[in-house]
C-alpha cells in the first residue's frame, strides 16, 4: 500500500505545472511592509499576492493591474499590529502606482482606505476609518 501512495504522490508532483510567475522582493514603509520592513510578492501576469513583515506588524494581500504593463494596481490587504496607526488589525482597499510598471522593478507609491481596530486609551475593539500611505522599492 505504501508503494502505491508514493507512486501516486510522485505522479501528482510531476504532473503539477511549474509556477509561471515570479517572486518579487521589496522593502518599504507603510502597512504593506509591516510599518517598516520587507514584502515578497508572487506575481503572475497582472495578478500579485504578497506577504509583508516589519518592525511592528505583518500584512497579507492581493493586487490586480488592468494589464501587466500598467502602472496602476488595485487590491485588498489585511495587516496586524500597526504601531503607526495605533491598531491591532487593519483591513484596507489599496491603490499602488508603480513608477516603471506593475511588472517592472523600481519605486512604488501607494495609498489605502479601510478600517482599523483601535488599541489606544484602553478602548480595545473600537474601530476607526483610516487612510494610509505606502512607499517601497521592488528589487
Amino acid at each position: 500500500m505504501k508503494k502505491h501512495n508514493l507512486a501516486l504522490i510522485t505522479a501528482l508532483l510531476l504532473s503539477t505545472p511549474a509556477f509561471a510567475g515570479e517572486f518579487i522582493p521589496a522593502a518599504g514603509f507603510g502597512p504593506q511592509y509591516g510599518d517598516l520592513g520587507a514584502k515578497v510578492s508572487y506575481r503572475e501576469n497582472n495578478l500579485a499576492f504578497f506577504a509583508g513583515v516589519g518592525i511592528h506588524g505583518a500584512a497579507l494581500g492581493a493586487q490586480m493591474a488592468p494589464a501587466s504593463g500598467s502602472p496602476h494596481a488595485f487590491g485588498v490587504m489585511y495587516g496586524t499590529e500597526s504601531d503607526i496607526f495605533n491598531a491591532e488589525e487593519l483591513v484596507l482597499v489599496t491603490y499602488d502606482y508603480h513608477l516603471t510598471s506593475f511588472s517592472g522593478r523600481g519605486w512604488v507609491l501607494g495609498a489605502g482606505l479601510g478600517q482599523a481596530d483601535r488599541t489606544d486609551r484602553g478602548r480595545d475593539g473600537d474601530s476607526k476609518t483610516i487612510a494610509v500611505l505606502n512607499i517601497g522599492y521592488k528589487f
